[in-house]
């Protein structure tokens, strides 16, 4: 009898897993050619899926690149950062109207509650975005305070010898200028 349940309960996470999986598939599919964070809902979408199936923690980790990629990219830009906020809150907002009015097609609760969990979902990974970016930029600016701010002198540790040394493994230097090749004339020469 326990056996039963536990193979019912197996049955209907796989169900559940599957529906809420391919519920925010569609929507990054619709955020890859609408203004969101597409790749960043795909991979959200393959997390869900991973849980019970093995192709998706097969292509987790590449999508997962190429989302946190894509984040990078949108978080800096101010217009796609700006067109995803309003698509989330727009989202949200949709997703209520079905909850609590009958004036649409598909009114309902249920369409409602999934509409709602996709525009947070466009919200959390947008902001996830930023918060990346922000500490990349962060993390980059932190490297270059760190750097010296003099070029000419070369901080502790390092192989580039100071201004009016000579570097050891470099070439010799001609005491000579350059000339040109004799037999060819210069500009202006006839």
């Amino acid at each position: 009898m326990l056996e039963g349940m536990n193979d019912l309960l197996r049955v209907l996470r796989r169900i559940a897993v599957t529906i809420v999986g391919s519920v925010i598939l569609a929507l990054g599919a619709v955020l890859l050619v609408a203004p969101g964070p597409g790749l960043l809902v795909i991979a959200l979408a393959l997390v869900v899926f991973a849980v019970e199936y093995e192709w998706a923690r097969r292509h987790l980790a590449t999508v997962q690149a190429r989302a946190r990629s894509a984040a990078y990219r949108a978080a800096a830009s101010r217009a796609a950062t700006a067109a995803a906020l309003l698509f989330g809150i727009g989202t949200v907002g949709m997703g209520g109207l079905l909850i609590f009015t009958d004036l649409l097609p598909l009114s309902g609760a249920g369409a409602g509650v999934g509409v709602v969990i996709a525009g947070l979902t466009v919200l959390a990974t947008m902001g996830y975005g930023m918060r990346e970016f922000r500490r990349a930029r962060l993390a980059a600016e932190e490297e270059l305070a760190h750097t010296p701010a003099d070029p000419v002198s070369p901080g502790p540790g390092s192989d580039r010898p100071a201004r009016g040394q000579a570097d050891p493994g470099a070439a010799p230097e001609s005491p000579e200028p350059l000339r040109r090749a004799p037999g060819r004339p210069g500009r202006g020469a006839t």
